[in-house]
C-alpha cells in the first residue's frame, strides 16, 4: 500500500523557507547583484544553525541566483550582458514550445479565459507605463498558458527562466521609462492578441512562432535598459601617474 503523506511530510523545511526567502530578497535587489552572503548573518537572521543555511545557498545556486566559491563564500550574480540574452532565448523556445502545446491542449472554456486575461492586459498597457506593471499581468497570462500547456517540465523549466528573467527587469528605472514611454508594451499588446488567438483556433505552429517574437520585443527592450544600467555603474578607470621629470 502507498504511504500516506502527514502534514509533516508536506511541510517546508528549515532550508527550503530560507531558500524562498532569500529568492524574494534576491529578484527583488534588496540584496543587491554582487552581494556577498554571510553564512552567520543569514543564519542570526532567521535563528537558525549553519547547517540549513548552507543548504539553502545550495538552492539558489541550482537556480542560478548565487555562486558558490569553495573556501570563500557565496555570492549573488552580477548582471552580465551574454547570460542576460542566454535567459531569453531560453524563455523564448520554452515558451514557444509550451503555447504550441497549449493550442493542442487547452480546452474551449480554457480559451475563453485566456482572451479575458488577454482584455486585462490590453487594460493595462494603456492605463499605464509602468513598464513592472505589464509584465506582473504578462506574465500572469504566460503562466496560465503554460498550465494549460499539460507539460509539467516545461513549466518547471519556464519558471525557473522566467524568475531570472524578473530579476535582469529591475535594470529598468523611472527614467528609463519617461524616456522609452511604453513602445514595446503596446508592441507586445498587438502580439499578445495574435498569440492567443492562434492558441484558441488551435494553430501551434502559429502560437510558437508568436510567442518567440512576443519574447523578443522583451529582449530588445531590456537590452536597452541594460546598456543604460551598465553606463551609470561603470566604474571609473584608474588614472596613469605620469612619471615625473628629473
Amino acid at each position: 500500500m502507498a504511504a500516506t503523506k502527514t502534514d509533516d511530510d508536506s511541510a517546508p523545511t528549515q532550508d527550503r523557507v530560507i531558500a524562498r526567502l532569500l529568492t524574494d530578497d534576491i529578484v527583488e535587489w534588496r540584496i543587491p547583484p554582487g552581494s556577498w552572503l554571510r553564512e552567520r548573518e543569514i543564519a542570526a537572521r532567521f535563528g537558525v544553525s549553519h547547517a540549513p543555511v548552507r543548504e539553502a545557498f545550495r538552492h539558489l545556486a541550482r537556480i542560478g541566483l548565487v555562486k558558490v566559491v569553495p573556501w570563500r563564500g557565496t555570492y549573488v550574480i552580477d548582471i552580465d550582458e551574454h547570460a542576460a540574452n542566454e535567459v531569453y532565448e531560453l524563455w523564448k523556445s520554452l515558451f514557444g514550445v509550451v503555447c504550441r502545446l497549449a493550442a493542442a491542449e487547452m480546452t474551449d472554456r480554457d480559451g475563453r479565459e485566456l482572451m479575458h486575461r488577454l482584455v486585462e492586459y490590453k487594460d493595462v498597457t494603456q492605463r499605464t507605463d509602468n513598464t513592472f506593471e505589464h509584465i506582473k499581468v504578462s506574465n500572469r497570462i504566460g503562466r496560465f498558458i503554460a498550465k494549460r500547456s499539460n507539460a509539467p517540465l516545461a513549466l518547471e523549466l519556464l519558471d525557473r527562466v522566467a524568475l531570472l528573467a524578473r530579476w535582469q527587469h529591475n535594470v529598468y528605472t523611472d527614467s528609463y521609462i519617461e524616456t522609452h514611454g511604453n513602445e514595446a508594451a503596446k508592441r507586445s499588446a498587438i502580439l499578445y492578441d495574435a498569440l492567443c488567438r492562434h492558441i484558441v483556433a488551435r494553430d501551434g505552429d502559429a502560437a510558437d512562432a508568436v510567442a518567440r517574437d512576443l519574447i523578443g520585443v522583451t529582449q530588445n527592450s531590456f537590452g536597452r535598459a541594460l546598456e543604460e544600467y551598465k553606463a551609470r555603474h561603470a566604474k571609473p578607470k584608474p588614472s596613469r601617474r605620469r612619471a615625473k621629470v628629473t
